[in-house]
């Protein structure tokens, strides 16, 4: 008798899947519906898994959703009005993520939560609390800011493209050891969250970032590298970010080489209500370097918002 694989199910959480709005999302869920709201959304490239640890953690004292966005994961492409993908290389801007997000919380029942949001996740936080301030009671933006250090994204990009696609998931587990070589050694069996396999038998990245980009140069599209086009990235972060009222934490992590002292700084300036705190001994990815720190800080500002149950 054979066993049908199970996917992947995180510690004290559940792992299911829910169309929304004719698209099929991916998602991470700790807590019901009865407990303090609290979306979790990750950065590029990543997966709703990093919040596994922040989930764990928290399961019982809020309920914690982390989808997998949109051209991520196991959640399809999010798709304009127009009817094309929009996005960097071509990962979706957060404008259009955003847009997504009121429809799911919709399907979970959560009208007003607070949002935890990482790298991309957290300008899509913004995005967000700008168009829907109704829906959002406080955000936390762990790495990011409305001004990023370009060698900074330039090293991520680069890592997400290099690899056409990987022999096999060890080869896969080496070469991200070699691009965080501050993280313990990576559990290959843990990698099918982030690649799946093709027919020929090759490992890829769910996420497609660098195959949609290597088809755009396939096809003479020329695009400048996203560390060299911020402007556009980033665009319009500064002005919602100026008009955001909710309370806001930001992270920034000891080691980042994303966002600057000086880039958090300036943001906690700009932004109405906010503090900011260092997680220590993390770079770019904070949630992930040191979870325990991150997980403390997170709480915190939950508690201080009367965000969390007892």
């Amino acid at each position: 008798m054979s066993v049908v694989p199970r996917h992947d199910v995180p510690a004290d959480g559940r792992s299911g899947f829910v169309m929304v709005d004719g698209r099929q999302v991916h998602y991470l869920e700790w807590g019901h519906g009865a407990l303090p709201p609290v979306l979790c959304l990750h950065g590029g490239g990543q997966t709703a898994y990093m919040y596994e640890d922040l989930g764990s953690a928290l399961a019982g004292r809020v309920h914690l959703l982390a989808p997998d966005l949109p051209g991520h994961g196991d959640s399809d492409v999010a798709v304009t009005e127009g009817g094309s993908e929009s996005g960097i290389g071509r990962i979706s801007m957060p404008s259009v993520i955003s847009s997504t997000v009121p429809p799911l919380l919709d399907t979970f029942g959560m009208d007003r939560v607070v949002v935890v949001g990482a790298s991309l996740g957290g300008m899509t936080s913004i995005a967000l609390a700008d168009q829907h301030p109704e829906r959002v009671e406080g955000i936390v933006l762990v790495d990011v800011g409305h001004k990023l250090e370009r060698e900074g994204v330039r090293r991520i990009v680069d890592f997400m493209t290099a690899h056409e696609s990987f022999a096999s998931i060890h080869d896969a587990a080496t070469a991200i050891s070699e691009y965080l070589p501050q993280r313990k050694a990576v559990r290959p069996e843990s990698l099918t969250r982030n690649l799946r396999q093709r027919a020929d038998g090759r490992w890829e990245w769910k996420h497609g970032v660098g195959r949609r980009m290597r088809d755009e140069r396939a096809e003479g599209v020329e695009r400048p590298h996203p560390a060299d086009d911020l402007e556009h990235l980033l665009g319009g972060m500064e002005e919602a970010a100026g008009r955001l009222r909710c309370p806001v934490l930001v992270l920034r992590g000891e080691q980042s080489d994303v966002l600057s002292d000086d880039g958090a700084d300036e943001l906690v300036r700009l932004l109405d209500d906010a503090e900011l705190a260092i997680v220590e001994k993390a770079g770019h990815l904070a949630a992930g370097d040191n979870p325990r720190s991150t997980i403390a800080l997170v709480l915190g500002f939950l508690d201080r918002l009367g965000w969390i149950a007892p």
